[in-house]
């Protein structure tokens, strides 16, 4: 059985007032991460602003060898829309 790794250093890992990565630092991330061998790097959401919808178009073009980059789709509590 294989086991995927996946990664929210770039969403998840960012949410907080005192951690901010630049956008070079986010790249920079990104080819760690793959170089590592990482199945899935999560990177926010195309569709929350216009910054990250910029951040998913230049990362698409990173030529990575091993990652799939994918999107945050949201969540909420069950039973509410």
């Amino acid at each position: 059985m294989k086991v995927f790794t996946y990664d929210t250093t770039l969403r998840d890992g960012a949410q907080s007032e005192t951690i901010f990565f630049s956008q070079k630092e986010k790249i920079n991330i990104i080819r760690l991460l793959d170089s590592l061998g990482i199945d899935f790097i999560e990177i926010g959401n195309p569709f929350y602003d216009s910054y990250d919808k910029d951040f998913f178009d230049e990362v698409k073009n990173l030529g990575l060898l091993h990652s799939k980059i994918v999107a945050f789709g949201g969540t909420c509590h069950a039973g509410k829309r």
